[in-house]
């Protein structure tokens, strides 16, 4: 009944200071993988996800998953249940480092989680990204630096492994995606 101009249909409500970050698309069978700021690397199944009205405010993850304090949920990824060697996971952190993992070593995690990444001291993941090992990774910093190179330049390493160099950073700038 509503005409042009109309304001659409209200999709949840947050508090004040919330907003949606990740916005997915996935299946009950579907894995997710919740990727944490200290490295690590949590799942669940689609049908674990509890199903709510679409005007709820859902529950807090951390009732889904176990996280540790000071520890929140930065890149949540769908995998379609096949956890293929050609798929790549790509990793970047605060300090530009850069790792390049096969899906198929994350097919099983614990309860408590993995480690997705080696962290150094005072560092952070800032993303990770699902690739095919074809793309090109562009990399900003909070000072408006930008490199872009081909990911094969990153050798896909093991699940421990801190990474390598992707950017040098002058002092007091970070990575920012």
């Amino acid at each position: 009944s509503q005409k042009r101009g109309g304001r659409g249909v209200q999709g949840m409500h947050t508090n004040e200071d919330d907003f949606v970050e990740h916005l997915l698309i996935t299946s009950t069978h579907d894995t997710v993988l919740f990727f944490t700021n200290k490295g690590k690397v949590y799942r669940a199944k689609g049908y674990e996800i509890p199903e709510f009205g679409r005007t709820a405010k859902g529950i807090p993850l951390i009732n889904l998953l176990e996280l540790d304090k000071d520890e929140w949920i930065n890149t949540i990824i769908p995998i379609d249940n096949e956890f293929d060697d050609n798929l790549y996971l790509f990793f970047t952190t605060k300090q530009g480092i850069a790792k390049r993992s096969p899906l198929s070593s994350f097919a099983h995690i614990r309860n408590n989680g993995l480690i997705a990444i080696h962290l150094r001291e005072g560092d952070e993941l800032i993303s990770a990204k699902l690739t095919d090992g074809s793309k090109h990774i562009i990399v900003g910093t909070k000072n408006g630096m930008l490199i872009r190179f081909p990911e094969t330049d990153v050798r896909a390493m093991g699940r421990s492994a801190t990474g390598v160099k992707a950017i040098t950073l002058e002092d007091g700038d970070e990575v920012v995606g």
